[in-house]
């Protein structure tokens, strides 16, 4: 019997345009419909981070279709499929959310302080009026925008409950309501925007050009026009542009910004080298083996990328109850008034009982609340390096309870130190002392830029102290278990 071979599959994500709101309910209405597509097999799609990333079987479908797929459902996509969003666009939107939210904590406080006074009812309802409009803003524009996707999420049910909370003479906890959904955005794109900004610090890692030597000369060349197979030079100091094997030449290369390395590493004729990082000494002639969509930088911002877009298994559970929920609200409250009154109750009463009932239930602080804490996770690991792959990985960190290290690299400080001195027996100058010894070899060391060197210069120029004896290299100090 022979067993049938699973189709390859490809991953392609398409950037689109960030939508407000905090429900992804026209999300998962625009995963059902690239579903129903052929050929996919996995869709995740987010208008928080503004990323749809969808597996497909090239043998049946291509990226551009699955494109146009997401053009029939009115989403706005972007020219460049990995360009990194417009930072000061991202800016811009994030500084007017922060000033939504500002009017709308002004409004509320507003309205609450002149009815306590009993000031002027038209100052009151004039704070308030300032509240709901700029407090809803953004939850009515994502409503919208979901409803066109023949949906409902968490906004829609905001919006209303504010309404019916105004409806039965409680502006300020329908203000309320707004302020909080309109911070927890503001917190949610800020996060999104730290997330953002790793990744274009990932991207300045990578020189845009190249030395390429060419008929014996050197010809600086934009690195998306070497091919593999052409040969860069790099000097003292340079970055290294692109993944590639050393042909000529030896030094050594801080790789550090992507294998956490503690200490430059040698580097001679047959030793890889990645992008990205930064060749520290001698001079290098390299082979290309890889183009700058493949290097080992690029691959790494794709992970970051691909972070953002995945989801935690407790956020994928929410996004899928997000739009039940709305609904089972709804019904709720439409029974809380429609069985009162056939039983012959008082119409105000129970229309007060069936809003006060909605506004209640509407808050659902785990739906907007579970997004922002993963991505701001994301974000504070990014900058401390750690990349954590999806969500999925952020919640299973919260589980570990023992960490096992593979090698002591892992803990070290990554600055080297000099920690002893030591004169053989039997030097042809007796009266040599350790101090004078290390005086000669860091006036022979002083512009070497090999990372021992530095060491030793660095140990001759601090004030003498007392040293161990017998100790005979040079060494790495290591971090001490707490």
């Amino acid at each position: 019997m022979t067993v049938a071979e699973s189709p390859p599959l490809s991953t392609c994500t398409v950037q689109i345009e960030r939508r407000g709101g905090r429900g992804e309910a026209g999300a998962r209405a625009l995963e059902r419909h690239l579903r129903d597509a052929p050929g996919v097999h996995d869709v995740e799609v987010s208008f928080r981070t503004g990323s749809v990333r969808i597996t497909y079987d090239e043998s049946v479908t291509s990226e551009e279709t699955l494109r146009q797929a997401v053009r029939e459902r009115d989403v706005s996509i972007q020219n460049e499929p990995d360009m990194t969003p417009d930072e000061m666009t991202s800016r811009s939107e994030l500084r007017r959310e922060e000033i939504f939210v500002g009017l709308t904590l002004i409004g509320m406080v507003t309205g609450l302080l002149t009815g306590w006074l009993d000031g002027p009812p038209l100052l009151m309802w004039a704070g308030y009026g300032v509240a709901y409009a700029f407090g809803g803003w953004y939850g009515l524009k994502g409503a919208i925008e979901t409803l066109r996707h023949h949906a409902v999420d968490i906004d829609l049910l905001m919006i209303v409950a504010a309404l019916g909370a105004l409806s039965i003479g409680a502006p300020f906890e329908g203000a309320m309501l707004l302020f909080l959904f309109s911070l927890s955005n503001t917190l949610q794109h800020y996060a999104i925007g730290r997330s953002r900004r790793a990744i274009k610090s990932l991207v300045e890692m990578r020189p845009d050009e190249a030395q390429v030597l060419r008929d014996g000369k050197e010809v600086t060349v934009p690195i998306d026009e070497v091919a593999v197979g052409d040969v860069f030079v790099v000097r003292p100091g340079d970055k290294i542009p692109l993944d590639g094997v050393v042909t000529s030449g030896e030094g050594t290369v801080d790789q550090a910004s992507l294998t956490g390395e503690s200490v430059p590493v040698p580097k001679e004729p047959g030793d890889d080298v990645f992008g990205g990082t930064i060749n520290e000494s001698g001079s290098l002639e390299i082979e290309v083996t890889r183009q700058a969509h493949e290097s080992a930088i690029s691959r790494l911002i794709t992970m970051v990328e691909d972070a953002q877009s995945e989801k935690a298994p407790t956020q994928r559970l929410i996004d899928r109850l997000e739009q039940p929920y709305v609904l089972g609200v709804f019904a709720l409250t439409i029974a809380a008034i429609g069985i009162p009154l056939a039983l012959g109750s008082e119409f105000t009463s129970t229309f007060y009982r069936a809003m006060t009932l909605m506004v209640a239930a509407s808050p659902c602080a785990v739906i907007i609340s579970t997004p922002a804490a993963v991505l701001s996770a994301i974000a504070s690991g990014g900058r401390q390096g750690v990349l954590f792959k999806g969500g999925e990985h952020v919640e299973t960190a919260a589980n570990i309870d023992a960490v096992a290290f593979d090698k002591t690299g892992t803990l070290t400080r990554g600055d080297t130190q000099l920690t002893d001195v030591f004169v053989r027996d039997g030097t042809a100058e007796q009266t040599l002392t350790e101090d004078a010894l290390l005086s000669l070899a860091a006036a022979v060391q002083a512009r070497s830029e090999h990372h021992l060197a530095r060491a030793t210069v660095a140990a001759a120029d601090e004030p003498s102290s007392p040293r161990p004896t017998r100790v005979r290299s040079a060494r790495s100090r290591r971090c001490s278990p707490r």
